[in-house]
């Protein structure tokens, strides 16, 4: 298809020249035509190209288009965000309508191609350090309580936290959506919900990864914790599984066993798609800016329906009432948004929020005490979920564990680091070394933080930058100290019978941080604690208004027509479980139920 019959802000972009990498057999005839300056005739190119540059001529809008937006842009969807939730709305929106005109904003550039721990090893530099941002004032209370210390930031990239994350995709009970609204419970019971978010993220059983690595040790390791479970020997738990990865194959031949998921890929991967249904008028391009931060939205003067999103790079405006905004920036920037944007907001939005805190145990045995393995003379690796609660409060927790056998750690450190679930709680070369005939053991427990606590916070302060112009506040209530106390006897309890019980406790070590070496008392509690809050939630979270609820069953903050949000920002509680799957099939469900009504424009929800 000619690019002239599509209206200049959804052009497709095309090569200028053709490029020595074409694969044979591919096309050239819907290229441009060449440029006054090719291939460095008659005066040499351009010397000092930018990555987003070069990139936006094959994927992201260019300024050019950009203007075009600007000043002719319509659209069905304009997506806040580019990370995991936008992935899972833009998805299923397209599956469902591929001719829906969807404009995707980032407010950062492009960076990482694929998750850190697909590419070379020295890529593990990467994780944290200037790649985090925090986009708040951190309060005072909040920095001044050891154990928490601060919450981890966004990461303000293409791809957002996707390119870090640990790939944890446990599925929640019902029982587990605790204070759930009904319309959230029953879309989560039905079980296409669950296999739609699990095949967008390659969510894979460990026990089903079989790449050579993952196998008898998983097998073993399986067996003993459902035992130990069902017998009691960790009180508090209720469950174990094999851990559910999002590391599984992205065709059904494919070779490559262990690839941990990632949004930049599949997401470039359905802009390519959208693009090539467009040439054949089945399809709408994609559009996707990077470098453009939305700051903020205003509706009309005398209805409830936005037309204004003010972003970086100028002013997006419309003048129909199709478009919808759909927020997919994370908990605390989607939250910002709103009490940036609508005054009605600030009400309800950030007067809760939740999380989890964080405990690290790493642990040996000898290979003998495993019952039912027998030491092998390749690496080995398992990875189980074990889920529980204080039997007090009901409040949540979960140990996710990492066990691996290295005969050779020198050798086998580079594949350790690629195929360990969480790189942050990952054994490391030191822990390693030595321990050729034990089994290693690394355990990081997530634990619930209590909705109840009115200390945490989002508030609104008096900064310039509308982006991040909020105070952040949490802190640690009896519960959740007691929570705490309970996670980290379970975590101990589920290592001890992993060891191989009562029986063989004496001859477990333990890693101690404070002398870099394995001791055989159990660590100090300050060092198994790890400061920073993770999987922020709840600010804005689905209820009535009466009871602190900030949006509808529609996913729209109260008495806002066409703004939606998505993400943890709608559970009321954080549970323990890790929250991305869950939040992405919310995500799809929110697309289905959009396409649904423009379908049955007369059957809008109500407010």
């Amino acid at each position: 298809m000619n690019t002239e019959s599509l209206p200049d802000y959804l052009t497709i972009p095309g090569k200028t020249i053709p490029s020595f990498h074409c694969r044979v057999g591919k096309k050239h005839n819907d290229r441009q035509p060449p440029l006054a300056n090719t291939y460095g005739y008659p005066v040499p190119g351009v010397q000092a190209p930018m990555p987003t540059s070069v990139m936006a001529l094959d994927y992201f809008a260019s300024d050019q288009t950009w203007g075009n937006i600007l000043a002719h842009g319509d659209f069905d969807y304009i997506v806040i965000g580019s990370g995991f939730t936008a992935l899972a709305f833009i998805q299923k929106a397209l599956d469902l309508d591929p001719c829906a005109k969807i404009l995707c904003l980032e407010r950062g550039g492009f960076w990482l191609p694929s998750h850190f721990q697909n590419l070379p090893i020295p890529f593990e530099m990467v994780l944290g350090g200037p790649s985090e941002t925090f986009p708040w004032t951190l309060s005072r209370k909040t920095f001044e309580t050891k154990e928490l210390k601060f919450c981890h930031g966004s990461c303000p990239f293409f791809g957002g936290r996707s390119t870090f994350w640990s790939a944890w995709s446990p599925r929640p009970n019902l029982d587990l959506m605790r204070d759930f609204p009904e319309s959230m419970k029953e879309t989560a019971s039905h079980e296409q919900f669950w296999k739609e978010a699990k095949e967008l993220l390659n969510v894979t059983p460990a026990a089903q990864i079989d790449d050579g690595i993952f196998g008898s040790l998983q097998t073993a390791i399986d067996r003993i914790l459902k035992r130990s479970v069902c017998n009691k020997k960790i009180p508090t738990a209720d469950y174990a599984e094999s851990a559910p990865l999002a590391v599984g194959r992205r065709s059904p031949t494919s070779r490559l066993r262990f690839n941990k998921f990632s949004v930049p890929g599949p997401l470039l991967g359905i802009l390519e798609r959208q693009r090539q249904l467009a040439k054949t008028n089945q399809g709408a391009p994609l559009e996707i800016m990077v470098d453009c931060a939305a700051t903020s939205m205003a509706k009309g003067d005398d209805d409830d329906f936005v037309r204004v999103i003010e972003t970086s790079k100028g002013t997006l405006s419309w003048t129909g009432s199709k478009t919808r905004i759909i927020l997919c920036a994370g908990a605390i920037p989607n939250a910002t948004m709103l009490l940036n944007s609508f005054e009605s907001c600030r009400d309800t939005v950030g007067k809760r929020l939740t999380g989890h805190f964080a405990t690290h145990i790493s642990a040996r045995c000898p290979v003998k005490n495993i019952k039912g393995w027998k030491k092998e003379g390749t690496l080995k690796m398992a990875a189980a979920y074990v889920a529980g609660r204080d039997p007090k409060s009901g409040l949540q927790y979960h140990v996710s564990v990492t066990a691996l056998n290295s005969p050779n750690p020198k050798d086998d450190v580079e594949d350790a680091a690629r195929e360990c679930p969480d790189f942050a709680a990952a054994a490391t070369l030191d822990q390693l070394s030595g321990s050729e005939d034990y089994v290693v053991f690394v355990c990081s427990a997530l634990g619930e933080i209590s909705e109840k606590n009115p200390k945490n916070h989002v508030t609104l302060n008096k900064g310039t930058d509308p982006t991040c112009n909020v105070t952040l506040q949490y802190t640690l209530s009896d519960e959740d100290y007691a929570c705490w106390d309970v996670m980290d006897t379970a975590t101990y309890d589920t290592i001890k019978e992993m060891a191989g019980g009562d029986e063989h406790e004496s001859s477990i070590e333990w890693w101690d941080e404070t002398t870099h070496g394995w001791i055989k008392a159990k660590p100090a509690v300050d060092t198994i604690r790890i400061p920073g809050v993770v999987h922020e939630a709840s600010t804005c979270f689905m209820g009535p208004k009466e009871i602190g609820g900030s949006v509808d069953e529609l996913y729209r903050p109260h008495g806002i027509e066409n703004v939606h949000v998505t993400g943890a920002a709608l559970f009321p509680t954080a549970g323990s479980w890790n929250p991305t799957m869950t939040m992405c099939g919310y995500a799809q469900d929110l697309a289905r139920k959009l396409h649904e009504l423009k379908l049955r424009p007369d059957c809008e929800a109500s407010d």
